[in-house]
């Protein structure tokens, strides 16, 4: 059986499995280097490490959490994995996923998108933060920012900064857009857009986010919406969000949708 040899943060590991599975297990990685690539560039640190916080406090009880942590003199730069069952390594980090700031001395916490600009919490996640990040200082006080964060990383940390200035790949596209789907498939198919909020935020802005992620402006947004003969991406039902996100992903998709004209002659 094949054995692919990875890196997340200053974690390298091997993974043994079938070439089809080593490779899925690349384009992760590749979308977590990008994410890695945000951390550095927060933070002005050049090494990103992996943080296993436990006995995490939330509303169901205590709950553990895996994350990739980049520091400065002063702050905690956090972004956390997710846990998914859509690929061999069970882990993924939303492409569009804001990262949350913490000053250790101040004991304060808030959020900053990927493009580094300060997000307004609301309520519930400011609650959160106050519950869950004096567990991870804890944790960090005996740890405390590893002396070589001003050092340089290894090879495959480094070899991902060239590539974050490029678009996303097609197979992190597809890997983005299989996120949102399965978040959004537990939502009933009636239900408008715009009603509806999925985990990590309203399902709109995040059809809006991957739009961007993609690459399409407002007029190509404007063509998929026209398709679904709605005016905004709030009228939009659930069970339309499949059609959406395919032509949304490829233009090609959204010319055949297009260019179809339902038969009217044809007997029912």
């Amino acid at each position: 059986m094949p054995t692919g040899h990875f890196a997340i943060g200053d974690l390298s590991f091997s993974f043994e499995g079938s070439l089809e599975e080593l490779a899925h297990c690349q384009e992760i990685v590749r979308e977590i280097e990008r994410a890695e690539h945000r951390l550095r560039r927060a933070s002005g640190a050049e090494e990103v490490v992996v943080i296993y916080d436990q006995d995490l406090e939330g509303e169901r009880g205590t709950f553990d959490k895996m994350r990739l942590r980049a520091y400065d003199d002063d702050h905690n730069y956090t972004l956390d994995l997710g846990v998914t069952d859509t690929n061999p390594l069970g882990i993924y980090v939303g492409y569009d996923q804001n990262i949350e700031v913490y000053d250790r001395d101040a004991g304060e916490a808030w959020q900053i998108t990927p493009e580094g600009d300060p997000v307004q919490p609301d309520a519930d996640t400011s609650e959160a933060n106050r519950r869950e990040e004096p567990t991870a200082r804890e944790a960090d006080a005996s740890r405390g920012p590893s002396s070589s964060s001003t050092q340089s990383t290894d090879s495959s940390t480094q070899s991902t900064e060239p590539a974050s200035s490029e678009g996303p790949s097609q197979a992190e596209i597809d890997r983005a857009a299989e996120v949102l789907l399965t978040r959004v498939r537990q939502q009933p198919s009636e239900q408008r857009v715009g009603e509806t909020t999925i985990p990590d935020g309203p399902l709109g802005e995040k059809l809006l986010g991957f739009a961007t992620y993609c690459g399409r402006d407002e007029g190509y947004l404007n063509r998929v919406l026209d398709v679904k003969s709605v005016s905004g991406i709030g009228e939009l039902t659930v069970g339309q969000v499949p059609d959406v996100l395919a032509m949304i992903k490829d233009e090609e998709t959204l010319r055949q949708n297009e260019s179809f004209e339902p038969d009217t002659d044809l007997p029912f």
